[in-house]
């Protein structure tokens, strides 16, 4: 018995970490799809306009203090924890904690073609695009995940 439970532990934890990252997910991201049988996850293009900006990113890996919640973005290398922007950019994006460390979470998703903020991994409950009529908007409060 103990050798069958050492054997499914190491099964469990020998799973590729994008593996687990696709496990984690928010399944209704248009932007992660399959292409030829590989995994393949478009990113929001940077704003220009939000350039200036770069040189004061934290990264959430550095525990910025005072921060309450991340936004979630999905790369090609997994979830990404990010800090101060809602696209995906490394000085502002680490790799993610989902489900070792609790925050309040917001979901950067594509859906019907267009670019969201959403709370909610497992359905979106309350989405707002990230870009409407030329301006960002402002995003839904984001729920412990």
């Amino acid at each position: 018995m103990i050798k069958h439970c050492t054997a499914l532990a190491a099964g469990l934890l020998a799973i590729a970490p994008a593996a687990r990252a696709q496990l984690a997910a928010a399944p209704y991201n248009e932007a992660v799809h399959m292409v030829d049988g590989k995994r393949v996850v478009d990113l929001a293009p940077f704003p220009k306009h939000m350039e200036f900006m770069v040189k004061g990113f934290h990264r959430p890996d550095e525990h910025p203090p005072g921060m309450v919640y991340v936004k979630v973005v999905e790369t090609p290398d997994g979830l990404m924890d990010c800090n101060g922007t809602w696209w995906y950019h490394p000085k502002a994006c680490s790799p993610s904690t989902f489900g070792r460390e609790k925050f309040g979470r917001q979901w950067m998703v594509k859906m019907h073609g267009e670019w969201f903020g959403c709370v909610g991994r497992l359905k979106p409950i309350d989405c707002i695009p990230l870009i409407a009529d030329g301006k960002l908007r402002a995003l839904p409060t984001p729920l412990q995940e």
